[in-house]
């Protein structure tokens, strides 16, 4: 339960939490690929907030240009079918003794992937125009370049049944250069 200025206590709901690594993400990332979605239910009966992801970035082989203006990834909601290619990933994390299943496992109908070698496929998603978070990754390039940030918006990012939360790169990456990402995400389902 958290406290109100009033003193009240409101429901946070259920607890969950995802992680995952992609495998090494191929040169050349083409722009607005997605490396990260988890979809809800669309038959869900509640929704989920999104409180935190925790981005991890290791560069394996050099960039291009190690310093490059620009280079970045962003949170985005959008809405429609899952995601398919990569890596699916069955089932969250529960936070309780006795929790029920999470809305984004597979199992109600949700959908949860990370890439393995290249861009989910998302085909029949509508990602909204603006992204809730931005990363910038310019200074990490050279190889062996680490990079981790936690993301914890203002209020909880809501995602209503039939919606997905994704990471996205806004612009292309350069021409030569591989990663691998670590995705965390800790939400609640009221």
């Amino acid at each position: 339960m958290a406290r109100v200025q009033d003193g009240s206590a409101i429901p946070l709901g259920d607890g969950f939490s995802v992680a995952a690594i992609t495998g090494t993400i191929a040169a050349a990332l083409a722009q607005d690929s997605a490396l990260f979605v988890a979809r809800l239910s669309p038959t869900a009966t509640e929704s989920a907030y999104v409180d935190w992801l925790k981005l991890r970035w290791t560069t394996l082989i050099a960039f291009t240009t190690p310093i490059t203006a620009g280079r970045q990834l962003a949170l985005y909601r959008g809405s429609g079918a899952a995601a398919s290619g990569g890596t699916a990933i069955a089932a969250a994390a529960e936070s309780a003794d006795f929790p029920p299943v999470s809305f984004f496992n597979a199992t109600p109908g949700g959908d949860m992937r990370i890439a393995t070698t290249g861009a989910l496929t998302v085909a029949g998603i509508t990602f909204e125009t603006a992204p809730q978070e931005r990363v910038t990754l310019s200074h990490v390039g050279a190889a062996g370049a680490f990079y981790e940030t936690l993301l914890v918006p203002r209020i909880p990012i809501l995602i209503a049944p039939g919606e997905l939360i994704a990471i996205r790169n806004p612009v292309a990456m350069d021409a030569a250069g591989t990663f691998q990402l670590g995705v965390t995400m800790g939400w609640s389902e009221r």
